[in-house]
């Protein structure tokens, strides 16, 4: 359809010759066939394809009553690829070039966003399945040791540590009972590589995220403290000796 500005439009080259449209946006039909010197058989009055009738439906291609044939931008590059193999070819060839300029752009964008998509965004989506391991989930949370995170979550009494019928230890701290009722944690076989026996859920890794900052200062000071206990034992060793 006719554009809106059409001070916008630009000449259409055909052959080497420059057709310019009218102040209404259309271009005389007329005028690129008797310019290009065309047969008879290419008049426009004789342009009758699946285009032309398709063009003429929408009102890209006008016939006026002793006056000449009309068309607009799409029209005029249509008549133009009609009558002139030279411009077909061009036109095609201009679309290949761009089709393809297009499809690299594309999927050079696609590598990049691959490239650059955050580890955090998949591992949520995986928190959002079967869930996080451990380690997963103190990655996206940001806590900085996971293992002995665990041990610092005990003290806080925030994990516990399975036990025996006797009493004893039996593994590594894991969320309470509340923990996995609420959601937060889900039970799953180790035969899916997973050797706590459970996995983090979203509400977890949102719990995790809350508490990363006192996870990470309290693991940091419990590391400093056995680090000063060590020394104080070897001096006193040494002392004896």
């Amino acid at each position: 359809m006719l554009t809106n500005n059409q001070t916008d439009l630009l000449p259409i080259v055909i052959e080497g010759q420059t057709f310019k449209p009218s102040a209404n946006g259309m271009w005389s039909l007329n005028e690129i066939h008797q310019t290009l010197n065309l047969s008879e058989a290419k008049r426009p009055s004789e342009w009758s394809n699946a285009v032309s009738a398709e063009l003429f439906a929408s009102g890209n291609f006008r016939k006026v009553d002793k006056v000449g044939s009309f068309a607009d931008e799409l029209g005029a590059i249509a008549y133009a690829m009609w009558v002139s193999t030279d411009f077909y070819l061009m036109v095609a060839g201009a679309f290949l070039a761009m089709r393809n300029s297009a499809i690299r752009d594309a999927k050079t964008k696609d590598a990049l966003l691959a490239a650059n998509m955050p580890k955090a965004t998949t591992l949520d989506l995986k928190a959002r399945g079967a869930g996080l391991t451990w380690t997963e989930a103190c990655r996206v949370a940001g806590i900085q040791q996971p293992r002995l995170a665990m041990g610092v979550l005990a003290i806080m009494k925030s994990f516990v540590y399975p036990v025996d019928n006797f009493g004893s230890r039996t593994g590594s701290p894991r969320p309470k009972k509340q923990g996995f009722a609420v959601g937060a944690f889900v039970k799953v076989s180790s035969d899916f590589g997973n050797r706590e026996g459970w996995r983090v859920k979203p509400r977890g890794l949102d719990w995790l995220q809350g508490k990363a900052q006192e996870i990470n200062t309290a693991v940091a000071e419990r590391s400093r403290a056995k680090a000063a206990e060590a020394r104080a034992k070897k001096m006193k060793k040494e002392a004896v000796e």
